[in-house]
């Protein structure tokens, strides 16, 4: 190994434990050294407060000739000072002591607990001394804002004054009250006066702001009552007189109202109409604004009960020949169809009970009649009010025009009974000539006949269709049987139309099939026997499909995929309808 000479374990742990050392003491110095720079700078900022302790205002103070409540406001501030002073400085110099001493025995948690209790201690003694230095000032000021204040005040007061001499019939009951008010502020600037020359500038300080406030709302209040009295006077109470010379005038003309109590709700409103008066003389401005405003809802309310008599007059007598006319027009139909009914009848079995439909509406025709006499009856005689006569006939022309919707129902029915009579007989017809194209066709392609499935549905198609066609000669039709087997004919139609494509692609399929598969007779055992089996099931059994599956699978044993060539090449050439 270099240098020769090794070190031994406990000589090594013994290098590490002297840096150890070393380096905690020099990290212990700095950080010591960095306490006391702080505890220096908190006590510096102590003595930076402490230059801002308020000698000068105390002792200003202390000279003021002051009594009352500035005596005891002046005693309170100076007991903070004291405070200050005896409690506060001695704990803030306790807390800064403590954490020197905790720094110089190492106690640096310690030291740090205390610097943190000075710094609160000095940020409250701080502020302390900033309020106090404001309260103070403002009590040697006190005097001379006082009586800056109140001679603004004094003079509000003189506009007010002369604003309530000039203008007092545009106060109304309110006068008197402004009087009370005005009377009190002049007993308040006494009593200001006299606080004054006592030195008791705090209470006198205290009606300056009373003061303040009465004069501002006095003002508010001379400025909103004029609007009030003129709405209360020149709108609402020339409407109050207009609703009753209206309401007189209307009586005279034969009008009538609901429930007639307008003249005791005018009465009414004009004792509401004194409450707001009350309300106004009180100076309760905003009660007086809300009853107000109930007042013109309440005199909108008798306006529309009034107006609307006047307006439903016109409309109950058009309504009224309205519902005259319907009345006539329905009663002529119960005629007609009263009428269509027994002429149908003698032809048709009637499936929606329409007689009895009719003889219900019939009757509820005439409840309708026997209503609309009774209030045409009080119409002439204007012994009700329009607007009930109006509702009422409303009411009964609403029922005449569900009425009428029953009726053209009954109507609709009765008309149906014949057009779908002659519209069942047209199919019948297409049904007939069907049947017809159906078998010319087969016969066409001269077939040996016909499979015994196919000629079952033929024949019991064309039994149902006869039999529709007896059940539509009746004297008397029963459309619902008829409607039975009219379906069933229809589909015993359909599925003989299917039928019959069927039997003709079987067989054209069929003399295709064999033609291909002749072609294999040479090279291939039993073909002519498959062909001659297939041949006499199609000609004596008329069994087409499975002489077609015989030479079809024949086919498809020596040709695989010939049979779908067949087959794609005939839908080519044999699209055919029926």
């Amino acid at each position: 190994m270099l240098g020769g000479n090794d070190m031994s374990p406990l000589q090594i742990t013994l290098i590490i434990l002297i840096v150890l050392v070393v380096v905690t003491a020099m990290i212990t110095y700095f950080v010591r050294n960095n306490y006391y720079s702080q505890i220096n700078e908190l006590d510096q900022e102590k003595n930076d407060v402490l230059k801002k302790a308020p000698y000068e205002e105390l002792e200003e103070v202390s000279e003021l000739n002051i009594t009352g409540q500035s005596y005891e406001v002046r005693k309170n501030l100076e007991k903070k000072w004291q405070d200050i002073e005896s409690i506060k400085y001695p704990k803030l110099e306790n807390h800064l002591f403590d954490a020197e001493q905790a720094t110089d025995r190492y106690r640096l948690p310690e030291s740090k607990k205390s610097q943190d209790a000075a710094k609160a201690a000095i940020q409250e003694i701080n502020a302390d001394i900033q309020d106090l230095k404001e309260a103070l000032v403002g009590l040697i000021e006190r005097e001379q804002a006082n009586l800056e204040k109140i001679d603004q005040i004094k003079k509000r007061y003189h506009e007010v004054r002369k604003s309530l001499l000039a203008y007092s019939f545009s106060f109304g009951p309110a006068s008197e009250s402004f009087e009370q008010k005005l009377s009190k502020m002049e007993n308040d600037f006494t009593n200001f006066s006299e606080f004054t020359v006592s030195g008791d500038h705090e209470e006198a300080n205290k009606i300056v702001e009373n003061l303040r406030k009465n004069i501002q709302e006095t003002e508010e209040q001379m400025d909103a009552i004029p609007p009030l009295l003129e709405k209360v006077d020149e709108d609402y109470g020339k409407q109050l007189l207009d609703l009753r010379e209206g309401y007189e005038e209307l009586i005279d003309h034969g009008y009538l109202f609901p429930e007639d109590t307008i003249l005791d709700d005018i009465e009414t409103l004009k004792e509401d109409q004194q409450t707001i008066y009350t309300y106004i003389r009180d100076l309760k401005l905003e009660k007086a604004s809300e009853a107000i405003d109930t007042l013109a809802d309440n005199i909108d309310d008798l306006y529309e009960k009034m107006e609307k008599e006047i307006a439903t007059k016109p409309l109950v007598h058009n309504l009224a020949e309205d519902t005259k006319r319907g009345i006539y027009y329905l009663q002529d139909e119960n005629r007609r169809l009263n009428h269509a009914i027994n002429r149908l009848s003698q032809s048709y079995v009637l499936i929606h009970n329409e007689p009895s439909i009719l003889a219900r509406l019939e009757s509820q025709v005439k409840e309708c009649r026997a209503d609309f006499d009774k209030f045409n009856e009080h119409l002439v005689e204007q012994s009700v009010p329009y607007s009930i006569v109006y509702d009422a006939l409303e009411a009964t022309f609403n029922q005449l025009e569900n009425l009428n919707d029953e009726h053209n129902k009954v109507s609709k029915y009765l008309e149906n009974y014949r057009q779908e009579e002659l519209d069942i007989k047209d199919d019948m017809l297409d049904m007939e000539q069907s049947m017809y194209e159906m078998k010319r066709y087969l016969e066409n392609e001269r077939l040996p006949g016909l499979p015994k499935d196919y000629l079952e549905l033929f024949f019991s198609t064309s039994n149902r269709i006869e039999s529709l066609s007896e059940e539509l000669s009746r004297s008397k039709i029963q459309l619902i049987e008829i409607r039975k087997i009219h379906k069933m004919c229809q589909e015993d139609v359909a599925q003989l139309e299917e039928m019959t494509k069927e039997v003709v692609r079987q067989v054209e399929l069929l003399e295709r099939t064999s033609q291909r598969l002749y072609r294999y007779k040479d090279s291939h055992k039993g073909i002519l026997e498959t062909i001659r089996y297939s041949e006499s099931l199609f000609t004596e059994d008329y069994d087409f499909d499975t002489a077609l599956r015989l030479v079809r699978e024949k086919l498809e044993n020596v040709d695989p995929g010939a049979y779908d060539k067949v087959v794609e090449n005939y839908e080519k050439e044999n699209v055919q309808e029926i």
